[in-house]
């Protein structure tokens, strides 16, 4: 999620993917469990290919809505 609002909350999904593979060594299937869960969670939205921090998220993260 900090990922996320460094690049300004929102991210294609394609990207945060790639980010997650090269620095965690997340595969597809724990990348997805992962975004999954914070769906899930309402800590991120995904619309139209791409991830975005919700207001909740932000505010888990510190940085208010």
């Amino acid at each position: 999620m900090k990922f996320l609002a460094k690049q300004g909350g929102s991210l294609p999904m394609r990207e945060l993917h790639t980010h997650s593979l090269v620095f965690y060594q997340a595969g597809h299937q724990a990348f997805s469990q992962i975004m999954e869960g914070l769906v899930a969670d309402e800590l991120v939205a995904f619309a139209d290919g791409a991830f975005r921090l919700t207001d909740k998220g932000r505010a888990q993260l510190g940085e208010g809505s």
